[in-house]
């Protein structure tokens, strides 16, 4: 590594790598449910395993998307994160609201929404997470040098941002709720991250 601020994203690659194997055995326990219903059908019934095996992938993947752009920024940008310790803040905030979440979905605390099942305050966690590595990312990119990659980078991560503040509004109209979903599954996932 040329800058020791690279050693950031290895803490989010292992915190990747423990809720993807979350995410493969609660995908197996889901298929054990699905082909025999009445194994764990009072514990942990389908719709909270595939709750917890799809939203493990979500928060994997954007943990390792953070993790890489915690290694790849200070080499394009040609100098040290702007401040470590709020890098090792956020995946703390991460790591505890998947944890919360987890917690309360084998508890049925959740919205009900597909894919945007988190209870309120794990959104916000993720909320102010996402905030912590904008500006992180930000300001060491804008006081670096700047590349393609880079700009490209920090239209997306303002993406992520932008887009996944549609998820905290929660319509009583159905139509509407999906429009809402439609913003944050698509244009945020797909979009976004891709």
């Amino acid at each position: 590594m040329k800058y020791e601020s690279q050693a950031i994203a290895k803490w989010y690659w292992f915190a990747a790598l423990a809720l993807f194997v979350v995410q493969v055995t609660m995908g197996l326990v889901a298929g054990w449910v699905y082909v025999s219903p009445n194994f764990l059908s009072e514990l942990l019934p389908f719709n909270i395993l595939r709750m917890l095996h799809s939203n493990a992938l979500i928060v994997w993947l954007l943990l390792g998307f953070f993790g890489a752009a915690y290694y790849i920024v200070p080499e394009e940008a040609e100098r040290e994160i702007t401040s470590p310790m709020i890098a090792y803040v956020q995946l703390v905030i991460l790591v505890v609201g998947a944890l919360g979440a987890v917690v309360g979905y084998v508890f049925r605390i959740h919205e009900g929404r597909e894919f945007l099942e988190q209870p309120l305050w794990v959104k916000l966690g993720i909320v102010v997470a996402a905030l912590m590595f904008l500006y992180n990312i930000s300001t060491t990119i804008l006081a670096g040098r700047k590349t393609a990659i880079t700009n490209v980078l920090l239209l997306g991560l303002w993406g992520i941002a932008v887009f996944f503040l549609f998820s905290l509004y929660n319509p009583s109209n159905l139509v509407l709720d999906k429009v809402y979903w439609w913003w944050v599954v698509h244009l945020w996932v797909e979009g976004v991250w891709e």
